[in-house]
């Protein structure tokens, strides 16, 4: 929930944006409030503050738990992961340890407290500049199985000529994998192809917007 001390972080991250040197705005981010849980799928992530950006511009509660990776949250980067902890949560993966049950644990977790669920599904920082890298799956499989819809999350950065950098924000409207077609049998073959070709889809779509900007998400 958020606690006086939180909204007080908050207030201040806001106020104090030169401190992570952007300026952020937003687009479609106030229906979170009311929405009930969500999962958010953010694109492209090429620095370690968009989800910074996310956090201090989304409403704040329900509050949000990142997917974040192991070594980040416990080693290096200790203050902007305390930072996310206290936005919201963090929920560590470690790579070739753990398979989608334990992140569906961990989701569903997130969702019984009434929180919402980011995931940055290009799996790091080290995409190409210039498109999106290749979207894992593993969200579209959680939206699947639990029946939590997805909110696309587009971050778009602008540099200026004087003042602060600044990044846009887009929440686009909430998408489902299978809204108009049966749900594949959990675990199946089928669901991981159709899972993959679906956030694949996705990403063609987020990237659209990201090049050209918040008008042509209508």
């Amino acid at each position: 929930k958020a606690s006086p001390a939180y909204r007080l972080l908050r207030f201040s991250m806001r106020s104090v944006g030169w401190v992570f040197g952007l300026r952020v705005r937003s687009y479609g981010l106030d229906r979170l409030e009311h929405s009930g849980p969500r999962i958010l799928v953010g694109a492209p992530h090429r620095r370690y503050y968009e989800a910074f950006a996310l956090g201090i511009a989304a409403p704040a509660a329900p509050r949000i738990w990142w997917l974040g990776l192991g070594p980040f949250i416990v080693g290096r980067g200790r203050v902007r992961s305390a930072l996310l902890r206290r936005l919201g949560g963090l929920l560590p993966v470690w790579r070739g340890t753990s398979g989608i049950e334990t992140h569906l644990n961990a989701a569903t977790a997130v969702f019984a407290a009434g929180a919402h669920y980011g995931v940055m599904p290009e799996g790091g920082t080290g995409g190409p500049a210039d498109r999106f890298a290749e979207f894992r799956p593993g969200a579209a499989i959680i939206a699947m199985r639990t029946g939590v819809p997805i909110v696309p999350v587009i971050f778009r950065f602008r540099n200026r000529r004087f003042g602060l950098p600044s990044v846009e924000v887009i929440a686009l409207e909430d998408t489902s994998p299978c809204a108009d077609r049966p749900t594949p049998e959990a675990g199946s073959r089928e669901e991981l192809t159709y899972a993959a070709a679906w956030s694949e889809a996705l990403a063609d779509r987020m990237e659209t917007i990201w090049r050209e900007g918040v008008g042509s998400a209508s």
